[in-house]
C-alpha cells in the first residue's frame, strides 16, 4: 500500500515537471504554474498517506512556489500553512514557524485578513504545548498584522493568548506588557468590565514579582481609565490585595484570593495565585518590627 502511494507521488511529480515545460511545437509558450502546483499538492497527499511527512511538506512548499509565480497568493499561503502543519507533526518547529509566518503574510497580502488571523490562532494553538516561545512569536506577528488594520477586538484576543503563554513561561515582565496593551485595547472599545478583571491580573503579576509599589502604580493607571472601573468590585479586590500584602497580613491576603472575582480567572492566573503570599507568611496587619522601622 505504501509503495503504491510512493509510486503515485512520483507520477504526480513527473506531471508537475511536464506542466513546467514549454514547447514551440506544441505552442506552449509559458509554464502551467497552477497545473504544476496542483500536481505537487496531490503528491503531498500521497506522501502523507505513506507516512512520509517530510516529503509531503516539501511537496507543498514546491506547490506554494508554483502558485506564487502565478501570483496566486492565497493558494500559495494555504500550501505553506499545510506544510507547516506537517512539519509540526514531526517536531520540526523552527521550519514550521517560518512557513506559518509566510502563510500569514501571504493571506494578508492577498486581502484575506480574516484567514490570516485564523491561521495565527491555528498555528499558535498547535505550537503552544510543544514550544510556547514559538507560539508567542506567531501571536506577536498576528498582533502586528491586525493592529495595522485597526481590528481592536482581534488584537485583544491575540494579546490575551500571549499573556497566557507569558504566564505559563513565568515571564512576568512580558506578561505585564501584554496585560497593559490588552487594557488599552479594551479601553478603545469601552469594554470597561474587562479592564477591571485585567487590573486584578496586573496586581497579581506585580505581587508575584514582589513589587507592591509597581502593583499600586499599575492599578492606579488602570482605574484612571474609567469611573466605572474605579468604583467596581474589581477595584476593591485590587486595593485589598495590595493593602494586605504591604501589611504582611497573609491570612487576610489569602482570604481575598478565595473571592469569586479571582477564582473565576483563567487557569494561568489561578496557578499564579497558588504561589502568592504576603511577606512574613501571616504576620498580621498592624504588626511592626522595631528593628527595621516598621517593615515586614
Amino acid at each position: 500500500m505504501s509503495s503504491d502511494r510512493l509510486k503515485e507521488a512520483a507520477e504526480c511529480e513527473r506531471k508537475a515537471e511536464e506542466c513546467m515545460k514549454t514547447s514551440m511545437i506544441k505552442l506552449k509558450f509559458k509554464p502551467d504554474f497552477d497545473g504544476a502546483a496542483m500536481a505537487m499538492e496531490r503528491a503531498s497527499v500521497c506522501y502523507r498517506n505513506a507516512k512520509e511527512h517530510r516529503k509531503a511538506a516539501d511537496s507543498l512548499v514546491k506547490a506554494a512556489e508554483y502558485y506564487e509565480q502565478n501570483r496566486n497568493l492565497f493558494h500559495a499561503a494555504k500550501a505553506r500553512e499545510g506544510a507547516g502543519m506537517l512539519l509540526r507533526e514531526i517536531k520540526e518547529y523552527s521550519e514550521a514557524v517560518a512557513l506559518f509566518e509566510k502563510a500569514i503574510n501571504g493571506y494578508a497580502e492577498s486581502g484575506s485578513l480574516d484567514t490570516a488571523a485564523m491561521t495565527v490562532e491555528k498555528a499558535a494553538d498547535v505550537l503552544k504545548k510543544d514550544d510556547p516561545k514559538k507560539a508567542l512569536a506567531i501571536y506577536q506577528q498576528g498582533l502586528a498584522l491586525v493592529q495595522q488594520s485597526d481590528r481592536t477586538k482581534m488584537a485583544a484576543n491575540f494579546l490575551k493568548a500571549s499573556t497566557k503563554l507569558f504566564l505559563e513561561l513565568q515571564d512576568y515582565k512580558g506578561a505585564l506588557v501584554s496585560i497593559r496593551d490588552e487594557i488599552e485595547k479594551f479601553a478603545e472599545v469601552r469594554e470597561f468590565p474587562r479592564i477591571g478583571q485585567l487590573a486584578i491580573g496586573l496586581v497579581l503579576v506585580n505581587l508575584a514579582m514582589e513589587d507592591s509599589i509597581a502593583a499600586l502604580k499599575d492599578y492606579s493607571w488602570a482605574v484612571s481609565l474609567s469611573d466605572d472601573v474605579k468604583h467596581s468590585e474589581d477595584a476593591r479586590v485590587c486595593e485589598n490585595l495590595i493593602g494586605y500584602y504591604e501589611a504582611c497580613d497573609d491570612e487576610s491576603f489569602q482570604n481575598v484570593l478565595k473571592l469569586g472575582a479571582l477564582r473565576s480567572m483563567d487557569n494561568e492566573y489561578l496557578r499564579l495565585q497558588k504561589i502568592l503570599k504576603a511577606p512574613g507568611g501571616g504576620g498580621g496587619a498592624g504588626e511592626e518590627d522595631e528593628d527595621d522601622g516598621g517593615l515586614c
